[in-house]
């Protein structure tokens, strides 16, 4: 069900991503008036897109890696080396979301925005520390199941 929101989340975040940029670009060369905050607008949506998608990368497993060794490597040490690489993801993951969640704090206190729009930029913070939090638990419920290549 998360899956599904997510999904739809980041598909509606393209789709807006996509018609700010339509519209600036027909707005500029057509009528000579670009969009006002188009700029802030695609960071603000290509941001939030990269965080809504991230927990869906991740139980997806569609990061992109390089598997140098995997292909020389018996079932045992592969089972091995996934179960590594979801620890050391899901613990990296986790100090990433209680930073950024720190960092989100201090942009709600501080009231920070963005410069022409005044989009307060804490609930991009916020967006962002959950999706970590929930990828590094992804990562680490991962290592109770069993390994399938």
């Amino acid at each position: 069900m998360l899956e599904l929101v997510l999904t739809g989340t980041a598909g509606a975040m393209l789709l807006a991503l996509t018609l700010v940029t339509c519209i600036d670009v027909v707005a500029r060369y057509w009528f000579n008036r670009p969009l006002a905050g188009a700029y802030e607008l695609t960071e603000v949506l290509l941001s939030a897109l990269i965080f809504v998608a991230l927990p869906v990368t991740t139980a997806r497993r569609e990061h992109v890696d390089v598997d140098l060794v995997e292909m020389f490597a018996g079932k045992p040490l592969r089972a091995f080396m996934h179960r590594l690489a979801d620890l050391l993801c899901g613990l990296v993951l986790g100090l990433f979301a209680w930073r950024v969640f720190v960092h989100a704090v201090s942009l709600q206190n501080d009231g920070a925005v963005t410069d022409s729009l005044s989009l307060p930029l804490a609930p991009l913070g916020y967006l962002a520390a959950a999706a970590c939090a929930v990828s590094s638990l992804i990562c680490l419920l991962r290592l109770r199941l069993p390994y399938q290549s």
